[in-house]
Formats: structure tokens, sequence, C-alpha cells
């Protein structure tokens, strides 16, 4: 009985790598090109390319970065932007998808942002944005993908029965590269004659473990450039929905006074906020993409984040006839606030709308957000993201030229409102999917 369970372990082992050879791998090669196959043209389930490979395809065109709640199938992504002085960077912990061909269903990121003092020293923004650094958790869910065709009653070859072809001719070639491989791994086997069968079991697993990985992943690539390529299809969409938190761990205290005789003292913010968010994408072969996205906020705000303090300088406090030299001529201390300081908890919808035009990578943005409740402002943004491609023909960074117009009806009463940012996204490492 003993040596039965020393030996399981080796004939377990020897059983898997049997059962995984060339041929297995072609095999489920197959069964992925059938399941795709066999889905009607007009039906609700239809599908040019695997679930795989529509992750590959999707990872492409939702390539348009500007923030750390947006939507990226790589590891990993920073973002940047000028007006806030914004800076983040992203790491997706979720593991993709289960099985050998699924959809992308969940996401979860975490980075942290680190906010900078911008050069707008004098501006209507510099009354915001201080030096900070938060964490940011983003849990995302991913909808269904539908993919429409053209007319699938016509009599002549549909865009589906097109590209199952082209997919069914392609899967013929990686068959023929999958068994030239295993037949080289053979060979360079067999030459080895001072391995022993052991080392030789576990070289063997883990070239098939390899090629496996290997070709599953070009089947994929290959599909989602090919419907790139040929835009064999009429309309592709699909949503996601996000929640997301800001916790800061780092904020800067303000030095507030009610009044100029008044005796300052330090307030220290908690600016956390949460957000819900819902966006939904269009790709069209012959009209382009269109993202709409519709987001709910929930700040904890306070008077200055609201612009309801005046800031002073030491020189701007002293003239006015400010009393207390002692806080004022503190160098650490050179913005000086005066109003009456409060909480509160500040609601904001947010709509924006990015369009590219088929075959672009220049396309147009429009962002409105309206507050609510004490901080009440209507801000606009209109821009022009650009999306460079690399040398594999992804996208490999999003630069997006703006103009930001804040407090449009004029709540704040302040000047300085209009100005020109720059938005990057950049993401990086491995695709998840």
């Amino acid at each position: 009985m003993r040596h039965l369970l020393l030996s399981l372990p080796l004939y377990l082992t020897s059983f898997l790598v049997q059962s995984q050879t060339g041929a297995a791998i072609i095999t489920e090669l197959k069964s992925i090109n059938q399941s795709v196959t066999s889905k009607s043209c007009g039906t609700d389930s239809a599908a040019a390319i695997s679930n795989r490979a529509m992750n590959v395809f999707l990872a492409d065109k939702t390539g348009y970065l500007s923030a750390s709640s947006d939507l990226s199938f790589y590891t990993n992504y920073v973002t940047f932007n000028s007006a806030e002085g914004k800076f983040t960077v992203n790491h997706n912990f979720q593991k993709g998808t289960t099985g050998n061909d699924a959809p992308a269903k969940k996401l979860l990121s975490i980075g942290f942002d680190m906010t900078l003092s911008n050069n707008y020293a004098k501006s209507f923004l510099d009354k915001r944005f201080e030096n900070e650094i938060g964490v940011t958790v983003n849990y995302k869910w991913l909808g269904k993908v539908k993919t429409r065709f053209t007319d699938c009653s016509q009599n002549n070859v549909t865009q589906k029965q097109e590209m199952d072809a082209l997919r069914a001719v392609m899967l013929a070639q990686l068959q023929i590269e999958i068994l030239n491989k295993e037949a080289d791994f053979k060979l360079a086997q067999m030459a080895i004659d001072s391995t022993g069968d052991a080392a030789k079991k576990i070289v063997q697993e883990k070239f098939y473990e390899d090629l496996k990985s290997a070709y599953e992943e070009k089947f994929a690539t290959i599909q989602a450039s090919l419907l790139t390529q040929t835009g064999n299809f009429k309309l592709i969409s699909t949503s996601w929905t996000s929640i997301s938190a800001y916790i800061p761990l780092l904020f800067p205290k303000y030095t507030v006074a009610p009044s100029l005789v008044t005796p300052f003292s330090d307030k220290h913010p908690y600016p956390l906020s949460i957000q819900l968010g819902h966006t939904r994408m269009w790709e069209s072969a012959k009209m382009g993409r269109l993202f709409f996205t519709l987001n709910g906020m929930l700040l904890l705000n306070n008077s200055k984040l609201s612009y309801g303090l005046n800031k002073l300088n030491f020189s701007e406090y002293k003239s006015l006839g400010g009393t207390d030299m002692l806080h004022a001529t503190d160098p650490g201390n050179n913005k000086l606030y005066i109003g009456q300081y409060q909480t509160f908890i500040t609601p904001s919808l947010t709509a924006r709308m990015v369009y590219f035009s088929s075959g672009s990578h220049v396309g147009i943005s429009f962002l409105a957000e309206k507050s609510f409740s004490d901080y009440n402002l209507l801000n606009f943004k209109a821009g022009i993201p650009i999306v460079l491609i690399n040398s594999k023909k992804t996208p490999a960074v999003t630069i997006e030229c703006y103009a930001l117009f804040l407090d449009i009806t004029n709540k704040a009463g302040t000047a300085g409102k209009t100005s020109i940012g720059l938005g990057i996204g950049i993401p990086f490492s491995r695709l998840m999917y």
C-alpha cells in the first residue's frame, strides 16, 4: 500500500503529460472555434470571434484613458491630469477569465493618487487642489458583449460567414505550427540521453503547458486582429458599471480664521469620496466608436474646497488689518483663509461623451459636471483625445488636450475660471485576458 501511495503522484504526472499533447491542444482550439461558428447570425448570442478574442478586441477599443476609474484590460496603467495636477498609478488585481474561453466579467483595481500643487498660483484652480496622496479602489462589473451583423438573410456570403471561414483557415495554420513545434521538441528530447525519465517528464510537461498557453493567446490575438482589419460586423456594443472610492492618506491642513480680527486655527480636512458610474460603448464598422458615461459621486466637502473662503497671503492679510501675526508669519502657512469653515457632503452628477470616427485615432470629448447642495457649481470640459499606436498596432498612450470651463453659472464669483489642460493615460504590462 505504501509503495502504491508513493508511486501515485508519478502515475498522475505521467497521465497528465500524456493527455496534454499537441493533438489535445488542437482539439481544444477546434472546440472553441465550433462554439463560435454554431451561434446563428441573427441571434443575441451571435459572435464574430471567441470570448477571449473579444477581450483582446475590447482592450484595443477601450484604449481611451483619462482617469483612474476608466476601464483598462492591462495589468497596470497610469493617468495624469495637468489641470488638477493629479497623477495616478493603478494595478488590476483581478485574475482574468476562468476556463479556456470565457468573457471578462469583473475587474478589481487598486492604486494611488498623488495631487501636486499646480502652476495656477493665483487662479481659480489653486483654491481647490493641494498636495495630497490617497488610495483609490475600483470594482467593475462588465456587461455582455453583443455583436450585430449586416442582413443575415441575404443570399451572398454574410459578414459572419466570412469571419467563420477566415477563422477556420487561421486554425488550420495554427494546427500545422503546433504539430511542427511538437515534432521538433520530441526530436530534441530524444537527443538528450543523459537526462533521466523523471526529468524528461518535467521538461515535457513544461513544454506542453507553454505551448497550450502560447497558442490559446495567439488564437485569440489573431481573431481580434482579423475582426479589426476586415470590419466584418455592423455593431458591437457592451457596457460596464463601476463603484470606486478615494481614501485620502495625506492631505494638507488649512489655516482658517472666521474674520480678520479673530485668531487662526488649523483645520484638517478628509475629502473622502465614493462614486458610482455606468458606461456604454458602441463600436460601428462604419460610424466609429462612441462612449457615454454617467457618474454619481458623494464627496466629504468643506468650505475651502468649495471656494467658500477668501485666500490671502501674509502681505494681503496684514494690509487688510489682520491681527493674528503669530500664525500669519509662519512660513508653512503662506495660504491663509478667512471665513466660516464648515464640512458637508456634496453630491454631483457627471456626464461624458467621447467619439472616434471609424478608423481614426483622433476624437472629440465633452464632459459636464453639476454639483448640488452647498456647492452647486456647473463645470464643462471639451477636449480632443489622441490615441497613439505602438509597433504592435495597439493603443500605447492617450493624450488629450482640453479646455476647462469652471463655474459657468458664476456661483462662486471668482475670476480666472477658464483654462486649458493636458490629460495623459498609459496602459502597460500585459493584457489580463
